[in-house]
C-alpha cells in the first residue's frame, strides 16, 4: 500500500513517497481518501489585490505592480521593457509602479508584446538580491505571482 505526505513550500509542494510491498488494484486505491495531512497549495492572491501597499494587476494578461507613497527615492533605474512567464520587466527587473505612473506602466507592456525595446527611465529606488538585499524585502504579492531577485519602488 502506498502513502504519501504532502507539505506546503514557497517553491511549490513538495511530495515524499513510501511504497509498500505490493500496491492494491487501481479500483481500490480511487476509493481510498485522501490521508488527513494533504493540504492544498495556497490560491496567489486575486488580480487587485493590495498587501503591503502594493497591488497585483494584469495589463493584458501581463502581471504589473502599483503603488501610490507620497514620496519616493530620487535615484534612476533604466532598461528596456520585457514579458518573461507573464510578468513585466525592465532589465531584469520587477517595477512597482507609482499609481500615477500606470499610463506608463500600460506602454511598457505593449512595446514589449509588439516586440519594442524602447528605453526606459524610471524614478525611485529599490533591491536587489545581487546587491547585499534580503530576500524578505521583495514583497510577497509579488513574489507569489514572479520569480526576481530585483524590485524597483517607483516614484511619483
Amino acid at each position: 500500500m502506498r502513502t504519501a505526505m504532502v507539505a506546503p513550500t514557497l517553491a511549490g509542494l513538495l511530495f515524499v513517497a513510501s511504497c509498500g510491498a505490493s500496491d492494491p488494484p487501481a479500483a481500490e486505491r480511487e476509493a481510498d481518501p485522501p490521508p488527513a495531512s494533504v493540504t492544498a497549495a495556497p490560491e496567489p492572491p486575486a488580480a487587485g489585490e493590495i498587501r503591503g501597499g502594493i497591488e497585483a494587476l494584469q495589463i493584458d494578461g501581463v502581471w504589473v505592480f502599483r503603488h501610490d507613497p507620497d514620496a519616493g527615492d530620487d535615484a534612476l533605474h533604466s532598461g528596456t521593457p520585457e514579458i518573461v512567464g507573464g510578468c513585466l520587466y525592465v532589465d531584469d527587473t520587477i517595477v512597482v509602479w507609482h499609481a500615477d505612473r500606470m499610463g506608463d506602466a500600460a506602454a511598457a507592456v505593449a512595446a514589449a508584446n509588439a516586440g519594442a525595446d524602447p528605453p526606459l527611465l524610471i524614478g525611485g529606488g529599490g533591491v536587489s538580491l545581487d546587491e547585499g538585499g534580503d530576500a524578505t524585502q521583495i514583497p510577497a504579492v509579488i513574489t507569489q505571482r514572479c520569480r526576481t531577485t530585483a524590485v524597483w519602488f517607483g516614484s511619483p
